[in-house]
């Protein structure tokens, strides 16, 4: 009998080149008018620096409005935090320059680290909070009789720059979120079921096997940090969150189980899982024959692998429907948690701290006028680059911008702002460069290139109420632009570089601590485990993007570690049923010395430990055969197909230790 996943109807067409063309023309005006207006407001208000305004609708802008209420709040919140930060370090330590510099940059580092071990939009208001303090600090450090004056007008600025970013995406042509999530959710259900049926087949290709796999984890992460930023687009969004959750997990428990079943045949199906213990086998002689239990566990393997199929294309099906506002039932999931691994949080945190040092004693050295301006640069860019896939290239990426974009945002700066003599001359002059820069932060592969060139023009245009136009300052800023980052770029590539095959150390070792810590973690679930899982995979493969195959290693690792989280979680279950105490005692061993092994794994010592849960299931196969209890019966039964899963599952797990190196 094979086991296969049931297709759907649903058929998802990609959008019109056309439209999305008129999706980033559209974003790009009303960009472009909400800046405007934000950059009035200031200007109205007599604020000291009114294009922060400006900058922040760029900063905080994105196609769909739920990304923009969510990095506008997290913003406001981050942005709150700094401006304290620069309060207490300005009034109390800004005649001690040394002193400021060193707690700048433990700030800094420490929010850094915050952020590479947050998720999502919290991940931005922590850098936020860190470089906000570099923004408003050291201006207000350098000029401490106007510190005060500083701060409140910095935080007044950027809290307009959000509220007219907020109102554009809501009030003109808004692009909602939910409407992408929806689609992308609805391929991923059909991929998931594709993938479900091909993985379980025996003669699958696990070179493209491990592609798909791969594209459908990173697909599955874009899907939480969408229903993530979606909460704060509108009450039908939040409905959301529930049935994508449940998808989430069922689309995982399906992987699970496709890792975990592949290569093992499917039997007839018998009327209960105890069948196979009640009903002789027509070829055994004796009860205890090594030919019958082969066989009896076999049939118990073959039954619990159909009604988890079952359980997860239900699961999957239920939580569709619910998505389509077909069904109200729902599986209950707990809380899910994310792994945060401190490492490289901590080299985060580390190389945004030695990019203010070093470029602070660059300026203290040479007394460079631009010294702050590349001081601010080169901690933004340590800061927002960190997570990125290739920072080292990114970094390349930014500085070869800066450079095509000096010539047109120097004829925006020196020949065209010349000739406005009002706001709506203005107006007219900045608007090619900045309409270009909007439509190009539309589209997600450039999108940061485009923010970076109205950040290098808001710089160094410095626009104030009482314009003045200096081009040897204009310079001397595009070079400290550069040189941050330049410092930026070289603190990637010698400080402790990211690179692949460290990405891929440090993947093996969170599993094997996590899972170590599962085994014998009676109140973590293992959908709470394999959420995790999921999260730090993804992150994991932007490390990983120019090395297909230590990207399909990371993806074996991983597949395993969740086989095998599903294994244990299947044993732990038993542990509240009615089992014999001799039996609850033996399993807990198994899974406590299972523990200790994958803390520190290697071939041997899993194959022990697959030998071990053998025996106990040896032993629970005597009892199950002793005992004339339906109910003890059908316990003994779910503990020996847990003790078989389990074993199958550690032998598979030598990718985990750092004796083999799994590649397809």
């Amino acid at each position: 009998m094979t086991a296969t996943l049931p297709s759907t109807a649903i058929t998802i067409k990609a959008p019109p080149r056309s439209e999305d063309l008129w999706i980033a023309a559209t974003f790009a005006i009303k960009t472009f008018v909400a800046g405007l207006l934000a950059l009035y407001v200031a200007f109205w208000l007599g604020l000291d620096e009114p294009r922060w305004a400006l900058l922040t609708v760029y900063i905080v802008s994105q196609p769909e409005s739920g990304l923009v209420l969510a990095k506008g709040f997290y913003r406001a919140l981050g942005t709150a935090a700094g401006l304290l930060v620069s309060t207490l370090l300005v009034f109390t330590f800004a005649q001690y320059g040394e002193l400021f510099v060193a707690l700048l940059a433990l700030w800094t580092g420490i929010c850094n680290f915050a952020a590479r071990a947050a998720r999502n939009f919290t991940s931005y208001g922590f850098l936020l909070a860190g470089y906000t303090v570099t923004i408003v600090g050291i201006p207000a450090a350098l000029n401490p009789t106007a510190a005060y004056t500083i701060i409140v007008a910095r935080g007044t600025e950027i809290v307009i720059g959000i509220i007219f970013a907020a109102l554009a995406s809501r009030l003109l042509f808004p692009q909602e979120l939910v409407q992408r999530l929806l689609a992308l959710t609805r391929q991923v259900i059909i991929r998931v079921r594709q993938f479900g049926s091909i993985a379980i087949d025996p003669a699958a290709d696990k070179t493209a096997l491990a592609t798909q796999g791969i594209q459908l984890v990173q697909d599955l992460a874009s899907i939480e940090s969408m229903r993530a930023s979606a909460d704060f687009e509108s009450a039908e969004a939040r409905h959301l969150n529930a049935p994508i959750r449940d998808l989430v997990v069922a689309a995982l428990s399906i992987c699970a189980i496709a890792e975990d079943v592949t290569g093992r045949s499917f039997s007839a199906p018998h009327s209960s899982i105890i069948s196979p213990l009640i009903e002789p086998v027509p070829s055994s002689k004796t009860n205890d024959a090594p030919a019958e239990n082969a066989a009896v566990t076999s049939a118990l393997m073959s039954i619990a692998d159909q009604h988890d199929i079952f359980d997860a294309e239900a699961r999957l099906t239920e939580a569709e429907g619910r998505l389509e506002g077909k069904s109200d039932r729902s599986f209950p999931t707990g809380p899910l948690e994310t792994w945060s691994d401190r490492i490289p949080a901590i080299l985060t945190g580390v190389r945004t701290a030695l990019a203010v040092v070093v470029t602070w004693a660059t300026w203290f050295v040479t007394a460079w006028p631009s010294g702050p301006t590349a001081i601010i640069v080169a901690v933004v860019v340590c800061s927002l680059i960190a997570s990125t896939e290739q920072p080292v290239k990114i970094s390349f990426a930014l500085a070869a911008t800066i450079l095509v974009a000096t010539v047109p945002v120097f004829v925006t700066v020196f020949y065209l702002l010349p000739l406005a003599s009002d706001f709506v001359s203005m107006a007219f002059a900045i608007a090619p460069l900045l309409l270009m820069c909007g439509f190009i932060i539309a589209q997600p592969k450039i999108g940061p290139l485009g923010l970076l060139t109205v950040v290098y023009f808001d710089v160094g245009s410095n626009i104030d109420n009482v314009m003045h136009y200096d081009a040897i300052e204009f310079f001397n800023t595009s070079l400290a632009v550069l040189f941050g980052i330049g410092i930026a770029l070289v603190l990637f590539a010698t400080v402790f570089p990211e690179t692949p095959s460290q990405a891929l150390g440090l993947l093996r070792n969170q599993l094997r601590f996590r899972l170590s810590r599962f085994s014998v973690d009676r109140k973590s679930t293992w959908s709470s485990f394999a959420y995790a899982l999921r999260d730090q995979l993804a992150i994991t493969f932007t490390r990983v993007t120019d090395e297909p195959s230590v990207a399909r290693e990371c993806y074996a690792m991983a597949m395993t570690a969740l086989s095998t989280g599903y294994a244990m979680d299947r044993l732990k279950m038993t542990l509240n049923a009615a089992l014999p105490s001799q039996i609850k005692t033996e399993i807990e061993m198994l899974l406590s010395r299972v523990s200790e092994t994958l803390a520190r794994p290697s071939g041997a010592r899993l194959v022990k430990q697959a030998w071990e849960a053998r025996g106990v299931r040896m032993s629970i196969l005597k009892e199950a055969r002793a005992t004339n209890k339906i109910k003890e019966a059908t316990a003994l039964a779910g503990a020996l197909v847990g003790c078989e899963t389990l074993r199958v599952n550690l032998l598979k797990a030598t990718v985990l230790s750092n004796e083999v190196h799994h590649v397809w």
